[in-house]
């Protein structure tokens, strides 16, 4: 008899926390922390466990748009309310130099809206822009408005591609022998 690998107890591990009403937390959780305070993927929590169980894929993208969301929103008030302390020591612990700071005003003076928008669906920070937002004075509600529209539809992609075919190709993979079975005839 072989062990599981390392891939079929983790998909184990999530399916389980999918049955036991712990993906909603953990992938709204994940959210707003990867929203206002951890670099990284938004995504690290919701696809997996969307792939544990592909039926709840369009609920957990849901959960994970409102997690980021309230995270970056959390950013944006920082942003308009504390332009000094950003612009001082903390700027250093973000990892935010002056120029990169400018560079994000200029962007978002001009683009606005649609930077918001892209910084969703890009390698451009999010954290940045929501804090940048507030500092050059977006209005909230375009601000929230193409946060979320670029979130859904962010997250509401995957879950379909999780939900039409990408779960199932897992599923696939996952289940698959581990080792040589018991009748397979051993090789010449």
């Amino acid at each position: 008899m072989t062990t599981p690998s390392r891939l079929v107890r983790l998909h184990a591990r999530l399916q389980q926390w999918a049955d036991h009403g712990w993906a909603n937390s953990v992938v709204f959780g994940w959210g707003v922390a990867q929203g206002c305070v951890f670099p990284g993927l938004a995504d690290l929590f919701f696809l997996p466990l969307a792939v544990a169980r592909p039926a709840r894929a369009y609920l957990l993208a849901v959960v994970a748009t409102a997690g980021t969301l309230v995270g970056s929103v959390t950013l944006y008030v920082l942003g308009h309310e504390a332009l000094a302390l950003l612009e001082g020591p903390l700027a250093g612990w973000l990892g935010l130099s002056p120029t990169s700071l400018d560079r994000y005003r200029t962007t978002l003076a001009e683009y606005g809206v649609l930077a918001i928008f892209a910084s969703t669906m890009s390698p451009l920070s999010t954290k940045l822009t929501s804090i940048a937002s507030g500092v050059v004075g977006v209005a909230f509600l375009p601000f929230t408005l193409a946060l979320l529209a670029g979130r859904l539809t962010r997250t509401l992609v995957l879950a379909w591609l999780v939900r039409h075919g990408g779960a199932e190709a897992v599923e696939r993979w996952v289940r698959r022998p581990v080792g040589p079975a018991a009748s397979d005839p051993p090789p010449s």
